[in-house]
């Protein structure tokens, strides 16, 4: 997910050379809040999402923000389905893409995962960790986080209808319900092994070769 990435420049809406650009409208300000948003999620966690921060790194005052985002709650919401829609688009694009074999796609989410994962400092991992703990005691993010695992879900069964087209619909579901859980139990694994995380590329290779096995094996 290498357009997930966001820098401070971005959010802070500088230029290159550091230089502030002009503010706007709803159009402009409430990406910058949520990307400012997205990132103290990340690194914060739940107990440091605060209006004010968010307000202050996204270079705004806070009855600035609390006109777009009236209370926290609403604010973080937003966040979330921000992140998970983008977190979304940007795997249905990769499966998607008839330039690539059905095989090459799988490869491809594979490789996505591992840029994410392997990421010096990366948000994504955090983040995504960050709303599976706080799902488990705020109902509407545990709405939002299954939607978005049903919807990853039935993306992943369609890949795997185009490469094994003899597979029911129920076989291609539950693969794909194996391929998600194969690449959540990764995250887990890659934030809690350390040191101890084969090397990359060779796992990265094995990885690809069991999915493979995986979408491709008879019924």
């Amino acid at each position: 997910m290498k357009d997930m990435t966001i820098t401070s420049a971005n959010v802070l809406g500088q230029t290159a050379a550091g230089t502030p650009r002009q503010r706007g409208n709803r159009t402009t300000r409430v990406p910058a809040i949520i990307e400012a948003a997205t990132i103290v999620f990340a690194s914060e966690g739940n107990a440091g999402f605060t209006q004010r921060r968010i307000a202050s790194d996204a270079g705004i005052r806070l009855r600035t923000l609390q006109h777009y985002f009236s209370t926290r709650e609403e604010l973080l919401r937003a966040t979330i389905e921000a992140f998970t829609s983008r977190y979304l688009e940007h795997y249905r694009m990769i499966v998607q893409d008839k330039l690539r074999s059905p095989e090459a796609r799988l490869d491809a989410i594979v490789d996505e995962a591992f840029s994410v994962l392997t990421t010096p400092g990366g948000r994504v991992s955090s983040f995504v960790l960050e709303c599976w703990s706080l799902s488990e005691h705020e109902p509407f993010l545990h709405d939002v986080m299954a939607k978005s695992t049903w919807e990853f879900q039935d993306l992943l069964a369609s890949l795997v209808a185009k490469i094994n087209p003899i597979l029911t619909a129920g076989e291609c579901a539950l693969r794909g319900a194996l391929l998600l859980s194969h690449m959540q139990g990764l995250l887990v694994y890659m934030r809690r092994a350390g040191d101890r995380v084969p090397e990359a590329d060779e796992f990265r290779r094995s990885l690809k070769v069991v999915w493979r096995a995986l979408s491709k094996a008879p019924q």
